[in-house]
């Protein structure tokens, strides 16, 4: 066999490895979503048997109107909502311009890269507790609003995003902005004008991941939001006292609000993929 054959031969067993992976990372993930589904408009009794159910045998509703009779349901729904938003909003702004700095500069990459080491280098409970007790100090524990849990959530979200705008911004020609500096504009215009449009699928990925670490976001929200919850801990609950109908049916709620981000900012990632990146 020659070298052309065996590059032929190396292509087609890739192929085929592609062709078998993906239909099974799909089958894969596409299983516990259907099991989630199923748990949460069949019977508890369908839920625990033995051997499983696979298919379901009767539909019910009980396990919505029983999650919609939850007085406290749709003060979560509207906080979590809310802090997810700010979440995706502050940390988008903030991580495009360390992204920006980091791609023009040697210190602002450091500095990037600092941030993000120091975010994942300590566990969450030695950082949660010196959070509350600066939340409580500050009058940001526990509030309705739950503003002190976004400012958390969006500290946590910022070298995420700044990691995902930072090659977009790189892969912008500098010769596009000293053309603009020479025609007058200032730095901030630059960036508003011409750095922001061409980067504008990287921000709207910048914007999912920041809405969903929020949206998903278990610890914090458990610790800081004690009474007024967010949508997580609400869930926590429901599973610790074993309620798994339930606790299935609040789980499809929750991803309805995150699929529509996704689906809603797709155009401008697809735009982004079809211009040949995140530019």
């Amino acid at each position: 066999m020659n070298h052309g054959e065996a590059f032929t031969a190396r292509g087609k067993g890739a192929t085929i490895i592609r062709r078998v992976a993906a239909p099974a990372i799909v089958l894969g993930a596409a299983i516990p979503i259907y099991l989630l589904v199923k748990q949460a408009i069949t019977p508890e009794t369908e839920s625990f048997a033995w051997p499983p159910f696979w298919l379901p045998h009767r539909i019910t509703a009980a396990h919505l109107e029983s999650v919609f009779t939850v007085g406290e349901l749709r003060a979560s729904i509207l906080r979590s909502i809310a802090v997810a938003l700010m979440c995706g909003v502050s940390a988008t702004v903030m991580g495009a311009m360390l992204g920006y700095a980091m791609a023009r500069s040697r210190w602002g990459r450091r500095a990037g890269m600092t941030a993000l080491t120091v975010t994942r280098l300590l566990p969450m409970i030695a950082v949660a507790l010196p959070l509350a007790l600066a939340l409580i100090t500050t009058g940001l524990y526990d509030r309705p609003s739950a503003l002190g849990l976004a400012l958390v959530h969006s500290a946590l979200a910022i070298p995420m995003t700044a990691l995902v705008l930072f090659p977009a911004f790189l892969a912008i020609p500098l010769e596009l902005e000293e053309a603009a500096f020479l025609d007058g504009a200032s730095p901030l215009r630059i960036f508003l004008a011409i750095d922001l449009p061409l980067a504008r699928g990287a921000l709207a990925a910048a914007f999912i991941l920041g809405f969903i670490l929020s949206w998903d976001e278990f610890g914090f929200a458990l610790l800081l939001q004690v009474t007024n919850r967010t949508l997580p801990p609400l869930l926590y609950y429901y599973t610790v006292f074993g309620d798994v109908g339930p606790a299935s049916a609040l789980a499809l709620l929750m991803m309805i609000p995150a699929i529509c981000v996704v689906v809603a900012l797709l155009p401008m990632l697809r735009g982004a993929l079809m211009a040949g990146g995140f530019r």
